[in-house]
Parts: C-alpha cells; structure tokens; sequence
C-alpha cells in the first residue's frame, strides 16, 4: 500500500493502525498501516481497493514481494445495513460479541470507539481470510444472497473433486459479468496449491435462489454470521442431490 492509500484512511472516517509484518519470503519485518475499519458510504476508494486485491497487500521494502496479509478490519455499509468483520482468529468470541449487539473497534484491534450495533438491524458475517472477506463485499455489490452461493460453491467444490481427485481447499466467487459467474478453486491440502478457473450461468444461481431461499431465514439472524462452507455442508440440503452444474474447468 502506497501514501496515497493511507491518505485515503485519513480523509475519511476509516481506521488505521500501524502494525508490525514479517514478510514471507526474507523473513524481515517491516511497519505496515492497516486498515481496521471502512464505512460506506464515505470510504468508496478503499472498497475499491479491496475489490482490487490491492489493500492487504503490501509489498516488502525488503526484498520487494508482495503477499496477503491477514487483517483484521471491518467494513459497515450503512445504506444496505450490512456489516463484515474478517479476522485472523477462529475461537468464536467474536461472533459471541457480534450475537450480542455490540462491538468495540479494538475488538478487531482498532481505536477504542463503541458502535452503536442494534442487532437485527444489520446482515452480520465474519470470515476469516481476505478472499472471503472481498467476495462479501463483492456479492452485495451484485446483491447476491451469499448463503445461496455458499450453497452453489459446496456443490462445485464436490463437482472439481470428482473430476479432479483433489482436495478444494478454498472456493470463492471471483467476479460476475453478464451470465457467467467466475469462480477461483484453491486447489490441495497444502501449499504449493493450484489454482483453477470455474464458469458456472448465472441461471443455476436463480435456480438455487428458487430452490432454497424459502427455506432459509431472515439472513441478519444470528445463525448466518458465519456464512460459509462449513454452514453449507451443515444445512443438510444439498445431501443426494443433484448438482446441477456444468462446469467447464480452466487452468
């Protein structure tokens, strides 16, 4: 991140911190300024540059690489009442402090500021890693009902499985245009990974919509905060079903 992304830190009501990174690849460690907190409408630049996958990437003064970083930040969108907190711990304290109704900034290591967080008012999600943290954001954009799409990428991921013998470790929505929805496979237990390019019509999207909204909640109940794939398999409705997927795969 250069100077002018932190200027757009400061020119708005977002958040930002000086944290310490070591770089993957010389080891050496260097201050980076994180951004804990974006507020739409107001911090439309730094949305941007999440949708980018420009924001938690830094590249070291060191050696030069750049790597993703695992932020922890939030991103409210007042006009949709929508609020995604991504975060590098699993313990589930902070989904116990979203339930709950309040949510202090330095929860996610920000400024010690207290949200006034009215539960039920806002669509809560925490993810814990940068990809799903952007595909949230991105879905809203395309006002996609992320728990449908939750549903369509579990039923991918066993689709790529079959066809390929290997393990999904990770499966986002990478863009949409037109009909086609693009997705990115993280494919193999462990790194080195490869990557894998999946087109799916945006028509299996309604069909899914169809099938399984009515029998979905209201998604700001607090059974939804955690919207992934693991919430997918745990749904029980895609057990015996089929698919319904072609997918032509590319490398």
């Amino acid at each position: 991140m250069d100077l002018e992304d932190c200027s757009d830190m400061k020119e708005n009501r977002s958040e930002t911190v000086m944290m310490e990174t070591q770089c993957p690849f010389c080891g050496k460690v260097f201050d980076y300024p994180m951004c804990t907190e974006i507020i739409i409408p107001g911090d439309s630049k730094l949305k941007k540059k999440v949708l980018n996958k420009t924001l938690f990437v830094p590249k070291c003064p060191h050696c030069n690489e750049e790597f993703k970083l695992k932020p922890k930040c939030m991103y409210r969108n007042e006009t949709k009442r929508e609020w995604f907190v991504v975060t590098d711990s699993k313990d589930g304290e902070l989904e116990n402090v979203m339930k709950g109704g309040d949510l202090k900034f330095n929860d996610v290591r920000a400024e010690e500021n207290i949200v006034d967080f009215m539960k039920g008012l806002y669509t809560r999600r925490v993810v814990y890693n940068v990809d799903a943290f952007r595909e949230k954001i991105l879905l809203s954009e395309y006002n996609f009902d992320d728990r449908i799409i939750e549903l369509m990428k579990f039923s991918l991921s066993g689709l790529i499985e079959k066809d390929s013998h290997t393990h999904v470790y990770r499966i986002f929505l990478e863009e949409s245009s037109g009909n086609d929805m693009i997705f990115t496979a993280i494919l193999g237990s462990h790194a080195p990974f490869e990557y894998a390019t999946i087109k799916s019509d945006l028509s299996t999207y309604n069909q899914y919509r169809t099938k399984y909204l009515k029998k979905l909640g209201n998604p700001n109940e607090d059974e939804y905060i955690t919207t992934d794939q693991e919430w997918a398999a745990k749904t029980g409705l895609l057990k015996d079903e089929d698919a319904g997927f072609v997918v032509p795969m590319q490398g």
